[in-house]
């Protein structure tokens, strides 16, 4: 339909234009969290009270994290946004939480410190010491993502296991090798690459030969090791900071951008107007709400209700503009100017 464009901060949906300059990493993840949602309408939604309160807690449930990929997608310089990001989580302002051996490019989130502090300081599962301790230790290593066995706060067995239920320490599943291991690697296949990897290097009659102390664990099976390398809890060598809700905002991301692609990969040549893809994102109904109004008053309104469509069922009202600059951002689709029907998608 046409060539490509650039897709910088003032190119992409949703995303407004600053002359002489670009949205700042800080400026990016607030416009990405203020624009997460489509607000509900007045009347017409077809929800009733249950379900719409069931939808407004799932939104309040997700954590006040960003992926990085659509930080950079609204940045408009990867390069620019790394570079910016870094000095934030060395200033201690932002920090990384990484989740390993996920699909899509969305397994790296950003959160910011202060709103991170917050959450830790409002859970009512942690104690005051819990609390405070923790929260020193976050401000003492801003770019830390693993806690190692070293740390003093990483000696105290108690406050971890705390951490681990309330969500804020999580033993990382990092899998093994590439191509095709990892999280998403079937069982029988993480149990035999994981005695080619290890067990081939390991010295005859020793306890790595036999893929090693935490070789089930390892391995994607059942229980955790314990901070003293038992089997009672989690292993302190595989603590990693974590957002309490971060599954969540994963999964619906997830389920958001597998449906975007399948719309795609329904169309011939798997391009289409950007107008048309947001058509079909809301459901199939007109993207003219004044003349659907003015339908509906007159008697005439023939399409479904809103609430009965995946965006609201399934999504909770997920922003069209929103899920489009994470597809961009993970590589998935680009924009590019039809020169005649306005800017197309085409999916990558």
């Amino acid at each position: 339909m046409g060539g490509r464009v650039s897709v910088g901060s003032s190119g992409l949906p949703g995303v407004p234009g600053r002359p002489g300059g670009r949205v700042s990493v800080s400026e990016a993840h607030r416009l990405i969290r203020a624009s997460m949602f489509e607000p509900l309408p007045e009347r017409g939604l077809g929800l009733g009270s249950a379900r719409t309160a069931a939808l407004l807690h799932a939104r309040d449930a997700l954590p006040p994290v960003v992926s990085a990929v659509h930080v950079q997608a609204v940045v408009g310089s990867p390069t620019a946004a790394e570079r910016e990001m870094a000095e934030l989580v060395r200033a201690g302002t932002a920090r990384r939480v990484v989740v390993p051996r996920r699909r899509g490019g969305i397994g790296e989130l950003v959160v910011m410190s202060g709103e991170l502090e917050e959450m830790v300081k409002g859970c009512e599962g942690l104690g005051e010491d819990v609390k405070e301790g923790f929260v020193r230790w976050l401000r003492e290593n801003p770019a830390a993502q693993v806690m190692s066995g070293g740390d003093g706060l990483a000696r105290k067995r108690e406050w971890m296991d705390a951490l681990v239920r309330a969500g804020f320490l999580t033993a990382a599943n990092e899998g093994v090798g590439a191509g095709g291991t990892g999280v998403y690697a079937r069982p029988a296949e993480r149990h035999a690459l994981l005695s080619l990897e290890t067990v081939a290097r390991a010295a005859a009659g020793s306890v790595d030969a036999v893929g090693g102390e935490g070789a089930l664990h390892a391995a994607g099976g059942t229980g955790a090791r314990g901070v003293d390398g038992s089997a009672r809890g989690v292993a302190v060598g595989g603590l990693r900071v974590a957002v309490p809700g971060a599954g969540a905002f994963l999964k619906l991301l997830s389920a958001a951008l597998e449906h975007l692609v399948a719309l795609l990969e329904k169309i011939p040549y798997r391009e289409m107007p950007e107008h048309d893809l947001r058509e079909k994102w809301d459901g199939g109904i007109a993207g003219d709400k004044e003349a659907a109004l003015a339908k509906k008053a007159r008697g005439e309104f023939v399409g479904i209700l809103p609430g009965r469509t995946k965006k609201w069922k399934d999504f909770h009202g997920l922003a069209f503009d929103w899920v489009l600059r994470e597809a961009v951002g993970a590589g998935l689709v680009e924009i590019f100017e039809t020169h005649s029907v306005g800017r197309g998608v085409r999916l990558v």
